[in-house]
Parts: C-alpha cells; structure tokens; sequence
C-alpha cells in the first residue's frame, strides 16, 4: 500500500467513525436502502483498490465483492477530521 494512503487511512478507524454520503453518491446515483448498506459494508471491512485512488485529491477507492448478490461495489471517500464522506458508489456485476 502506497505512504499516503497509510496516511490518510489511520487518520480514523473505519470500522467505527461516521460515513456520510455526499451529494454526487446520495442523488445522482439512484441508490436503495440495500445499496446504501452494501456501500457501508465495504467502507468499512473492504479492500483498498490503489489504482482507482488518487493522491491529488487525497480520495480512496475502497472495494468489496458480495456473493450474494453477485456485485463487487467500488466506493470513492474522501477523509475529514471526524467522519468519512462518500463521494461515489460504482457497481459492477461479477468478481473484480
């Protein structure tokens, strides 16, 4: 894992701390309630995916597959002192 994503991801404990959803992932993507758990499962327990991070705007790609349903979320967050917000939520079909 790259520096300054260790960095910025022991600023809070993401299994604990508050996760908001910003504007762009609350209203644009047509998310329902099971999609809203599903994205706070995997910013909570899931894996960091460093190619589809970016270190300029210091934003996190976090992903995890859920059998299920047969869908891998990709879920974008940006860190504040106090609370975790989503920026966008990708799903994809299948395993990735």
């Amino acid at each position: 894992m790259a520096a300054w994503i260790k960095e910025i991801v022991n600023k809070l404990n993401r299994k604990k701390s508050d996760i908001l959803f910003g504007e762009h992932a609350a209203k644009d993507k047509n998310l329902t309630i099971e999609d809203t758990g599903y994205a706070e499962k995997t910013v909570r327990f899931g894996k960091v995916d460093e190619a589809k991070s970016t270190e300029e705007k210091e934003r996190i790609c976090f992903k995890n597959y859920f059998k299920d349903k047969n869908e891998t979320y990709f879920i974008i967050v940006e860190y504040y002192l106090d609370f975790m917000k989503i920026v966008t939520v990708f799903k994809k079909k299948g395993k990735y």
